[in-house]
């Protein structure tokens, strides 16, 4: 098991690298760091949400029936996301009414891909179990 969850965090790591790589084709060079940086961030954090991955897959594996196993791994990403959503709404009543706003653009830029950081790194860890879970299940039945 020790070896399908290192397969996992490093087929993760690379999903990671390639979509933030798609995601900034047409930045300036400046940028060609973030896919690095998401990645070494989805390889750190994959080691925590292991153990959420695990309550994930002990609890569709409990699930006998194929069609409510099929149901729970497909509303899981919905409420994930629910909850994503819930906490974007937190986070910027927060910016809005405790967060001064700076006047200046090159200060207000920043502070904006703060926060768009910040929210990125929290949906990473959000959906980071979940996907973790997924790739686990299909390694366990290549690799058996």
């Amino acid at each position: 098991m020790k070896k399908i969850n290192m397969i996992s965090r490093v087929i993760m790591m690379i999903i990671t690298f390639i979509l933030f790589s798609i995601m900034i084709i047409n930045e300036d060079s400046s940028w060609k760091i973030v896919p690095l940086i998401f990645a070494l961030i989805v390889f750190g954090l994959s080691f925590p949400s292991t153990i959420f991955a695990k309550k994930i897959i002990k609890i569709g594996d409990k699930i006998n029936n194929k069609l409510l196993k099929i149901a729970y791994y497909v509303f899981l990403p919905i409420i994930l996301l629910l909850i994503c959503l819930t906490i974007y709404v937190i986070v910027l009543y927060v910016y809005e009414n405790f967060i001064t706003t700076l006047n200046e653009k090159g200060d207000a830029l920043g502070q904006a891909i703060i926060l768009l950081f910040i929210i990125a790194v929290v949906v990473i860890m959000i959906f980071l179990p979940y996907i973790q879970a997924v790739i686990i299940n299909i390694l366990k039945r290549i690799i058996k």
